[in-house]
């Protein structure tokens, strides 16, 4: 197919041809959506760049629901959640960030360290092996045995993250209380997927 040049009311600055549609002066949709084809999306191309840049292709944007559940590295406990638990993402890139409430009514059993589990991607493990880079986010909790976590710590290579307390340990199963209304935590997350 040859350029065309679209003439018409409104229609001045438009070019098409068999493999792109250029608009010279903005585009304004009055309804629907633009679908982009999988592994394409909206290149920044024209931007300035930092040194270190990689990419300048937004390729992915996603919202969605999680559920939270205690886990531990050293076995599994038992546990009936509250029915209050959920939790919610938004996808922006690589850059995810969730958000969630968790609570028990009853625990058991299950050892190691204590994690949160369930995330909606897994950790890109950025950093290599260490416990890294721009992950974070905040923890408010209350009814824990003991050692009330205050911030998350994302697990590279997972889709976990610890409940970190005080100067920055990680709580462990036997941290974690038995019965109704227990083990709360309401928590905000971030961290990089691939």
């Amino acid at each position: 197919m040859a350029l065309t040049k679209v003439i018409g009311a409104g229609a001045e600055g438009l070019t098409l041809s068999s493999t792109s549609l250029t608009v010279a002066n903005g585009l304004t949709l009055t309804d629907g959506n633009v679908t982009l084809a999988s592994g394409h999306g909206i290149d920044f191309a024209a931007t300035a760049n930092a040194s270190g840049q990689s990419s300048e292709l937004l390729d992915d944007y996603e919202e969605g629901t999680w559920t939270p559940t205690y886990t531990g590295s050293g076995g599994n406990p038992t546990v009936t959640y509250d029915s209050t638990v959920h939790g919610h993402y938004t996808r922006i890139g690589r850059q995810v960030y969730c958000s969630g409430y968790i609570q028990t009514d009853a625990f058991s059993g299950g050892g190691g360290v204590l994690q949160i589990s369930g995330l909606p991607f897994t950790d890109g493990n950025l950093g290599g092996n260490s416990y890294h880079y721009a992950a974070g986010g905040s923890v408010v909790s209350n009814d824990f045995a003991s050692n009330q976590p205050h911030s998350p710590l994302v697990v590279p290579g997972s889709q976990s993250f610890y409940l970190i307390s005080g100067n920055y340990s990680a709580l462990t199963i036997s941290d974690c209380a038995d019965g109704a209304n227990k083990n709360a935590a309401r928590f905000c997350v971030f961290y990089m997927t691939t």
